[in-house]
């Protein structure tokens, strides 16, 4: 680096980066995300746990005997943007679905590596660039989005090439950035979108520069083709019974939506909230606790603050309308979120990502002027980058992942059961169910969403049914569940049954297991137990001074043991006999079911 290119912002144009810069770039992030997410390719137990909701099913194309008329597989297909049902189908013929859901985090995390070295070379230099993508590699808030190759991984990414192609003028960039929005995360297309128009009809006062795109007829019908994809995506939705999301209105009142529910939407968190949220991933609170969490981001704050002022604004004058305009469409559909609550999508979808993006940039010019990053020796830059790119690699270690690993016998015992067993169980322990075992399950967690009024309208009457089964004193409660629902075999953990774990509070998930990475981090989330609201309290009012469940003492010649706390129970036979007598301890033997 020479002096001149080691400023970080200038009057006039930026320094442009070196040649071979992006290619450092591309194999820097792909080491931090390779040690980052080394778990999930040395065992293939260790997965993102919203697999578990969109892309399992992915399955069906290499077998297509799995799944087959299954209820929780039509919505989640139906769930899935359609760029990410065409990738995944494509990938298909090379790679299982669910080796390529880790894969393809991997391309897009480098992605957004070299995308924001090149927001940042054109932004303000090459110093600017790589302080950009050092921050990148230390803030767990994108990782941690593009695990398990979702549809949301593409939020930042596309946000950013849109941004970079608007610096760099170029339409036909833009355009294509928005036409994958509407493809693969429909809820930004019209973040991108609003935030071009309405730059687009700023410039029409004459007091704003026009953007380049849209400024030809043709940009207007790639706008019209955006919003026309997303508007066929939620009419298929509807259409299939799953929709139509639920109204501010129907949400009053009920607890599945509060504080104690699914997902907790009322009350919505205030825009300042939303804009102070993303420190808590800056700093490192969940590494090192409150202490060190808030004495990192003081630290930051202060840099940044001192920053700020060294900043030469006007030199950057020209090149701040993309962040401007994006961040203002970004508000807007927040509160009109707010506003129509849900008749667009959760509002904290509209500003979580562009918020993080331009944080990221913000701070790499208040930190880069504040600690004159242009006047370091190289040696120092090159040792400081080196520095960035290890302790990204191990705060982003395990990121995003679950470890799966201790119910490998579980697993096991399901996977030897016909294609078309229909398993039963307590939602927390039947997610990874259908990834791992390839078995339908009645209910999961991942896709109990009661904002989809069609679903829910059809998936909450078998949780209740469940979960009077599953801790019913009578076992022909349990043998008519079963023969209402077609339940081939019913998982039981003994851990569900325990007085602390029915009184409430946090768990494990899995039901109070702690699952260890292969190093020893935690990889596992905590939920509600003994379930989200209402129902949690539903099971406690229905074991209320229950000693005695039929499902802790089912006759061993229908069990199987899983493990020293799982049990399968096979119902086959007492779908088409005689139910046991009311008030026996389980039901009489009906003949030796088939095998497996």
């Amino acid at each position: 680096m020479n002096e001149k290119s080691d400023l970080v912002i200038t009057s006039g144009e930026p320094v442009p980066a070196a040649g071979t810069d992006p290619l450092w770039v591309l194999l820097l992030s792909g080491a931090v995300f390779l040690y980052a997410h080394l778990p999930a390719f040395t065992s293939p137990f260790v997965i993102n746990d919203d697999v578990h909701q969109q892309i399992y099913w992915m399955q069906q194309w290499l077998d297509p005997e799995l799944f087959r008329g299954d209820l929780n597989t039509e919505y989640a297909r139906h769930y899935v943007s359609w760029g990410l049902k065409a990738l995944y189908w494509l990938a298909s013929w090379a790679v299982e679905p669910l080796v390529f859901s880790k894969i393809l985090p991997g391309l897009l995390f480098i992605s957004l590596g070299v995308l924001f070295f090149q927001i940042g070379a054109r932004l303000g230099g090459r110093i600017l660039a790589w302080t950009a993508v050092g921050l990148y590699w230390l803030m767990p808030f994108f990782l941690d989005h593009l695990a398990g190759g979702l549809a949301r991984g593409f939020a930042a990414p596309l946000l950013a090439l849109m941004l970079l192609g608007w610096l760099a003028a170029r339409p036909r960039v833009v355009g294509l950035a928005l036409l994958l929005q509407a493809l693969f995360i429909p809820y930004v297309f019209p973040v991108g979108a609003a935030s071009v128009v309405l730059a687009w009809l700023a410039a029409r006062t004459g007091r704003f520069r026009p953007p380049p795109f849209p400024c030809r007829p043709v940009h207007f019908l790639v706008l019209a083709a955006g919003a026309g994809l997303v508007a066929l995506m939620n009419l298929g939705y509807q259409e299939a019974g799953f929709g139509p999301l639920v109204s501010a209105a129907e949400m009053v009142n009920r607890p599945e939506f509060g504080p104690g529910g699914r997902v907790p939407i009322l009350p919505v968190p205030s825009l300042l909230w939303e804009f102070l949220q993303p420190w808590e991933y800056l700093g490192p609170f969940k590494e090192g606790g409150p202490v060190a969490g808030a004495a990192v981001c003081s630290g930051v704050a202060a840099l940044a603050l001192i920053g700020i002022f060294r900043v030469d604004w006007r030199g950057l004058k020209d090149r701040l309308p993309p962040f401007m305009w994006l961040g203002l469409a970004s508000v807007l559909l927040y509160f009109l979120a707010r506003l129509l609550l849900l008749k667009l999508f959760i509002p904290d979808r509209y500003v979580i990502y562009t918020f993080n993006v331009c944080y990221c940039l913000v701070l790499a010019l208040a930190l880069s002027a504040a600690l004159k990053v242009g006047r370091w020796p190289r040696s120092l830059a090159v040792t400081a980058l080196i520095l960035a790119a290890a302790l990204g690699a191990m705060r982003l270690h395990g990121v995003g992942l679950r470890d799966y690993s201790a119910y490998q016998p579980l697993f096991a015992a399901l996977a030897a059961t016909p294609k078309d067993a229909l398993v039963a169980g307590h939602p927390n322990l039947m997610d990874p169910v259908p990834t791992f075992a390839r078995r339908p399950a009645l209910a999961i967690y991942e896709l109990a969403h009661p904002w989809s009024r069609g679903y829910w309208d059809q998936l909450r009457p078998r949780l209740d049914d469940l979960f009077r089964a599953y801790y019913a004193a009578d076992p022909q409660e349990v043998v008519a569940f079963g023969r209402k629902y077609g339940i081939s075999f019913l998982v039981v953990d003994d851990r569900h049954f325990r007085p602390d774990f029915l009184a409430g509070g946090r768990f494990f998930f899995p039901a109070a297991v702690r699952i260890q990475a292969h190093i020893g981090q935690t990889l596992s989330e905590r939920v509600d137990a003994p379930f989200f609201a209402p129902f949690g309290e539903q099971i406690r009012r229905l074991v209320a001074g229950r000693r005695r469940f039929a499902l802790l003492s089912w006759p061993g010649s229908h069990t199987l043991g899983a493990d020293c706390h799982l049990r399968l129970l096979d119902l086959r036979p007492f779908l088409i006999n005689n139910p046991p007598e009311r008030g026996s301890t389980g039901p009489k033997h009906a003949g030796t079911p088939d095998k497996p």
